[in-house]
């Protein structure tokens, strides 16, 4: 199977759309012999799902419709898409995406305040010879978010000419 960019981001589209809104299709997306890993904080058991019935749960959210259940509203937006080299001659493709989530209660756990959320993440997506992700690796940039959300992140600018790494320490 050969892929170009229009072709990549015909794929992105179609993946951050049915994401955002049906899930079935969203999931018909993946090949069965699947792995799915969405780099959330540090527990890989529960970010990383093996088979379909697996995915379902952990892509639902992100197509809920009632805007007064606390799951949020959620919006994708593939911005980029790039294809790679894969593996056995199936190529890869990579995507940068925009996310929004309205109406959430939490965040990561973190209650939202009502607060409109936005954030971006890149996903890698190995097709197999259908076409169908075989596998995914997605990474959410969660650090604004969670700062957004009065969390004490510090994100430290080493590139500024003068900066002290001890001052951290303080």
């Amino acid at each position: 199977m050969t892929l170009d960019t229009t072709m990549a981001a015909q794929h992105a589209a179609r993946w951050a759309n049915a994401l955002s809104s049906d899930t079935d299709a969203a999931v018909a997306l993946y090949a069965d012999d699947l792995v799915y890993d969405d780099h959330m904080d540090s527990d890989h058991v529960l970010d990383t799902a093996i088979t379909k019935d697996e995915l379902q749960p952990r892509l639902a959210p992100f197509a809920n419709k009632n805007p007064d259940n606390g799951v949020g509203l959620h919006t994708f937006t593939a911005n980029e898409a790039f294809q790679l080299a894969g593996v056995n001659g199936n190529p890869a493709v990579v995507i940068l995406w925009d996310w929004t989530g309205e109406g959430l209660t939490t965040f990561r756990g973190v209650p939202t305040d009502g607060k409109t959320l936005t954030t971006r993440g890149i996903t890698w997506h190995q097709l197999d010879a259908d076409g169908k992700i075989a596998r995914e690796t997605t990474y959410w940039n969660d650090t604004p978010v969670l700062q957004e959300l009065g969390l004490p992140i510090i994100t430290p600018e080493y590139w500024v000419e003068g900066f002290d790494p001890a001052a951290l320490a303080q």
